[in-house]
């Protein structure tokens, strides 16, 4: 610090400096000699889990696991040579829970006496609620509990899902932790989306955090009567846009209390996923309200197959990366627990892109060719990448034709299915898709060479849908196994 900088420090009295301490967000240490607690500020005691009174004198090492404190031993000296780099250690609590916190200190000398000053904050990553999915036949109940979920685990005091009405006027689709009236307060307020601060970037895709959110909120001439609804105490707000059909439909609000200085990432990409949720529950209604005008038997079936192909295989793939964790955090290999949580993190994105594909499916006209060949290619090698199970994929002639509706869409979830049931259930070390094509008939033929079956013993959910695909072709399906003999798929439909 500069001279005139330590001259403005001095202006401001001690009981100024002091107040800033004992109130910021942050945590602030001071340990001695001996690695003694000095000081330690109230955030850093909302971390520890202690008061100062009970740890003064006491060695701050005892608060953090053994194979961490030969690190901050070696982190003293290379504070003592002027680093003040942040690094990320693990606070060890009274009550047998663990955080994590991110910290930077350096080392000074006061009156002949080493003392070690430190500023951190706690990054413990948030674990994301376990609850069953909701039941999306009426969408306020699946946006209620995501809206309850986007501050359950969290540090936010509110949220609030705004949605663009018909005439593009904002109302209240689900709220949690709001004050009473809050709906009745921006329907007649008569706010657009372009009310509130920050739109042009979330317009863009961006996330939004405002520090200032609620100060922002009162001044606006829409949003100041319902400003103070949001929440009994708010300052900051992060915002996110919700997405359907390609534009930005509305906004997630979540209100941050006063005391919060910022949000952890963890928590940001939590609401993030909240705010992607709640796109596809929106999308999702919207195909549900075309379906009424149609069918309904008929849509539903279809509904039905299309989320067991895609749903049901992504939760299997994730609970298989789950176990693969499990088993590597119990033998100790990072290495694999990190490959496999990257998995995770893939799995996911592709869950979700999958259920917003599939909205788009549903609402979209199947009137175009289709090109299997590149979308069989495409699943054998991303089931090869994931599932560890070599795919071998040909096509006579080389190069296949367009496929009609619905031959482009039946045939390659058809394949998914089958594959999918090999990786689940046949143990196999390879399987082949070969695809025949001439002026009349398509013939798709899938193959394993794992366990097998006994034909009639499994005709599950699965089989169903494949075969309920084919006559929907006009085709027919078999399925031919014995066990220890491998499984054979066979799809024969005809062009017309």
């Amino acid at each position: 610090m500069t001279d005139s900088g330590r001259e403005v420090l001095r202006s401001l009295g001690i009981e100024a400096l002091l107040d800033i301490l004992e109130t910021t967000s942050y945590g602030v240490a001071v340990t001695g000699p001996n690695h003694s607690w000095v000081y330690l500020n109230p955030a850093g005691e909302r971390l520890f889990g202690r008061r100062f009174d009970e740890l003064r004198g006491r060695d701050y090492l005892q608060h953090f696991p053994d194979h961490e404190r030969e690190v901050l031993l070696r982190l003293e000296d290379e504070q003592r040579e002027g680093d003040t780099e942040f690094y990320t250690n693990t606070v060890l609590r009274p009550d047998g829970t663990e955080r994590r916190m991110t910290w930077s200190g350096t080392a000074v000398e006061v009156d002949g006496v080493e003392l070690a000053p430190a500023i951190f904050h706690e990054t413990t990553p948030l674990p994301l609620p376990r609850r069953p999915a909701p039941s999306t036949g009426d969408r306020a109940v699946p946006l209620a509990s995501l809206l309850g979920d986007a501050v359950a685990g969290t540090r936010a005091t509110a949220a609030a899902l705004l949605l663009e009405g018909p005439t593009g006027e904002l109302q209240v689709a689900a709220a949690a932790r709001c004050e009473a009236g809050l709906a009745d307060a921006v329907a007649a307020s008569g706010a657009l989306l372009s009310d509130l601060p920050g739109t042009g970037d979330l317009a863009r895709g961006r996330s939004v955090y405002l520090s200032d959110a609620a100060d922002r909120f009162a001044a606006g001439p829409r949003t100041a009567g319902w400003a103070p609804l949001l929440a009994d105490a708010w300052s900051g707000a992060v915002l996110f846009g919700v997405r359907c059909d390609d534009r930005t439909a509305g906004c997630l609000v979540v209100a941050l209390p006063p005391a919060l200085t910022s949000p952890s990432e963890s928590e940001v990409a939590h609401w993030s996923s909240v705010a992607d949720q709640v796109g596809v529950v929106i999308g999702a209604e919207l195909v549900r309200e075309q379906v009424s005008q149609h069918s309904a038997l008929v849509e539903r079936n279809r509904i039905a197959r299309d989320l067991h192909d895609s749903v049901s295989q992504a939760l299997f793939s994730v609970h298989a990366r789950a176990q693969v964790i499990r088993r590597a955090l119990g033998a100790d290999d990072r290495d694999l627990a990190l490959e496999a949580a990257e998995d995770l993190e893939l799995l996911s994105r592709q869950a979700t892109s999958e259920l917003r594909e599939l909205v788009g499916e549903l609402r979209r006209s199947q009137d175009v060719g289709s090109d299997v060949g590149e979308s069989l290619r495409a699943l054998a090698a991303e089931i090869t990448r994931l599932e560890g199970l070599p795919v071998e994929v040909s096509f006579s002639p080389a190069n296949l034709p367009l496929l009609p509706a619905p031959l482009g869409e039946h045939v390659p979830r058809i394949v998914r299915e089958a594959l999918h049931n090999t990786v689940k259930h046949a143990r196999a070390s390879n399987a082949s898709v070969h695809v025949t094509a001439d002026r009349d008939r398509v013939s798709v033929r899938i193959h394993d060479d794992g366990l097998g079956f006994e034909p009639g013993t499994t005709d599950g959910f699965g089989q169903h849908t494949m075969r309920e695909r084919a006559e929907l072709c006009g085709g027919t399906l078999s399925v031919r196994s014995r066990p220890g003999e491998g499984t054979t798929v066979s799809l024969d439909v005809p062009l017309g």
